[in-house]
């Protein structure tokens, strides 16, 4: 698996897969549907509202031994897979979407030896849903985040409880894309199997904090190149609005100095350059009796592109890190690309300098957003 290779390269530790602690979770969860959408308000081929889910989780995990580096930068961090079952009951409308994602977990705080407060996030693909003028995907783009009530009943046993919000959405490949946010109250049990109930190897703590403490400005830097790209459909905003069904590829290329501050937190900028295929689209007709837009012109590529500074932030926790970053397109070829843009991303390093990486942006433009995945390389302080 990719995480497990990930902590094997990026820990250079032979012991790195060896007592560690294997964890079996089940859970389940209730909640509300927020009504984002008017399907769920009673617009919808019933006339009721949708407002209830629920759902059930299988998930394994891999903690890491404590005594090897990764293991003692990040103590009690937990990453796996996960198998899910929501229900809306209204298979009829909504479907059954069944989703497998990856996930991580960990603490924030400890309240009590044997209590404290976890977070946790998922990232996956659902399928199962019921194709309507809501969502016209049956496959989607699955996200969880969530804090968690940890109680340690024992060595081999650990409850917890907490909210947690879901996202589904297909990331505008087709539309109608009006998605689902979900809040829920998620209970479950965990079972560890194996691992070392040794403390963290101190002394891999202190050499990376005296080591950092003693580095320059340059030495903390970071230098991420990023390629990525994916596929959406159209929107034609200028003119007479319309929507076009179809897969317009892009591709954006990232290049972002950051400065680490300690061995979770660091910050920088990002310089982004954006081609769309999707985007300036004119000269389009519109079957009279269907209202399907039956022909387009698009403009030179040169045109579809874009670019732009952004500021950013990221959190590592293991192999994977979290970043939030907000910018804007100063240069952009057409108006349909000039907005202001929030980028949520997350790498999972197979290395210590390789990553896989998945972006999230969302833009001021129409509340466009989508899903680019790609590959990327680390200069500088790994």
């Amino acid at each position: 698996m990719v995480f497990l290779a990930g902590v094997s390269a990026a820990g250079r530790d032979s012991l790195i897969l060896r007592n560690v602690c294997h964890d079996i979770t089940l859970s389940a969860s209730a909640g509300y549907n927020l009504p984002s959408h008017g399907y769920y308000n009673g617009y919808n081929p019933s006339g009721n509202p949708i407002y209830a889910n629920s759902s059930v989780h299988l998930e394994y995990g891999v903690g890491l031994n404590p005594q090897t580096r990764l293991g003692a930068l990040y103590p009690g961090v937990v990453q796996g897979v996960g198998l899910s079952c929501l229900t809306f009951y209204r298979h009829d409308l909504m479907g059954t979407p069944v989703s497998a994602y990856i996930f991580q977990r960990g603490r924030i705080l400890d309240v009590l030896p044997v209590l404290g407060v976890d977070y946790r996030w998922d990232l996956g693909g659902s399928y199962g849903w019921k194709k309507s003028e809501m969502i016209a995907s049956c496959a989607n783009i699955y996200v969880n985040v969530g804090l968690m009530i940890t109680w340690d009943v024992s060595d081999c046993l650990s409850l917890h409880a907490g909210p947690q919000f879901t996202h589904c959405s297909n990331g505008d490949t087709c539309y109608p894309n009006g998605g689902a946010n979900l809040v829920d109250l998620r209970v479950g049990i965990t079972g560890h199997l194996g691992g070392s109930t040794t403390e963290p190897d101190r002394s891999v703590i202190d050499e990376y904090e005296s080591e950092l403490h003693a580095s320059g400005f340059a030495e903390r830097m970071s230098y991420d190149l990023v390629l990525c790209g994916g596929w959406r459909a159209g929107k034609v905003t200028s003119g007479a609005y319309a929507l076009i069904n179809e897969p317009f590829p892009f591709v954006a290329l990232n290049f972002a100095p950051s400065y680490r501050f300690n061995r979770y937190f660091s910050v920088g900028a990002s310089l982004d350059l954006l081609a769309d295929r999707s985007a300036g689209i004119y000269d389009v007709v519109e079957d009279d009796a269907t209202g399907q837009v039956i022909s387009y012109e698009l403009p030179n590529l040169t045109r579809q592109s874009a670019a732009g500074l952004s500021l950013k932030g990221d959190i590592t926790m293991s192999v994977f890190t979290i970043g939030a970053g907000f910018g804007g397109f100063l240069l952009a070829g057409t108006d349909s690309l000039k907005s202001l843009y929030a980028t949520f991303s997350l790498k999972t390093f197979v290395s210590r300098r390789l990553f896989l990486n998945v972006t999230y942006r969302l833009s001021s433009r129409n509340y466009t957003h989508n899903m680019m995945y790609g590959i990327g390389w680390r200069f500088g302080r790994p």
